[in-house]
């Protein structure tokens, strides 16, 4: 009975592996590949993070796009854009204010301190 069994397993066998096909594609996977994916990964991730800070939330509600249109719009944009948006983001100044703004206000300053003094 075992024997029966086995050999009619072995027959299936058989014929699935000649009628189902096996292959597999194998290919060399450059690193530079692997750098532009992990690039834009990070790109990506970098304007899911801004988009979930306060301010930006609250500029968004204001223009009636919500948290989840949000992120669904982030993640239908391409590689191209995405990286292009958060190159944008990062050269942002970090206190919010240019170096040409500072250096008018700074003459500002220094013209009201001089005719007040004066």
């Amino acid at each position: 009975m075992k024997n029966i069994l086995t050999r009619q397993l072995c027959r299936v066998l058989i014929v699935c592996m000649g009628a189902l096909s096996f292959s597999a594609y194998a290919d060399m996977v450059g690193t530079d590949q692997v750098a532009a994916a992990a690039r834009a990964a990070g790109a990506r991730e970098t304007l899911r993070g801004f988009i979930e800070r306060g301010e930006v939330r609250d500029q968004l509600q204001h223009f009636g796009i919500g948290r989840a249109s949000a992120r669904n719009r982030v993640d239908a944009m391409t590689d191209a854009e995405v990286a292009s948006i958060a190159g944008r983001i990062e050269r942002l100044p970090a206190g919010g204010i240019s170096t040409a703004a500072a250096l008018v206000s700074l003459i500002v300053v220094e013209l009201i301190w001089y005719y007040w003094v004066k």
